[in-house]
């Protein structure tokens, strides 16, 4: 639930400073990445090396859910600070992006940090 707020007021900030769209995005993935790496023990934790149905019964549903409203949220915010059209080309490029960056660094977060605390 932290991490959706956390998301949330992120999206504020980064509206009332009409910060650019890379800026936007590279500033919370390489923030949560740091923080994720920083709270696990291993490096197959970090980057989810591991098989996705491990890693659903271990992360469980709603950690999973609310990680993805996370995300959801700061493709969300980068597409309005974007202020363009989108092709058909880009948008799979940012959806595949996206469940990639889900996948392989943002799931897992929450169950990282309840651990470590």
């Amino acid at each position: 639930m932290y991490l959706l707020l956390i998301t949330i007021i992120y999206c504020v900030i980064t509206q009332v400073l009409n910060i650019g769209y890379g800026p936007a995005i590279g500033i919370i993935l390489i923030v949560i990445g740091l923080v994720k790496g920083y709270l696990t023990e291993e490096l197959s934790d970090v980057f989810n090396i591991k098989k996705t149905k491990y890693l659903y019964e271990k992360n469980g549903f709603k950690d999973s859910l609310m990680e993805l409203l996370s995300l959801m949220l700061i493709y969300i915010n980068s597409y309005l600070i974007m202020n363009e059209a989108v092709s058909l080309f880009e948008f799979l490029f940012l959806f595949v992006g996206f469940t990639m960056v889900y996948r392989f660094i943002f799931w897992g977060i929450t169950r990282t940090i309840r651990e470590r605390n």
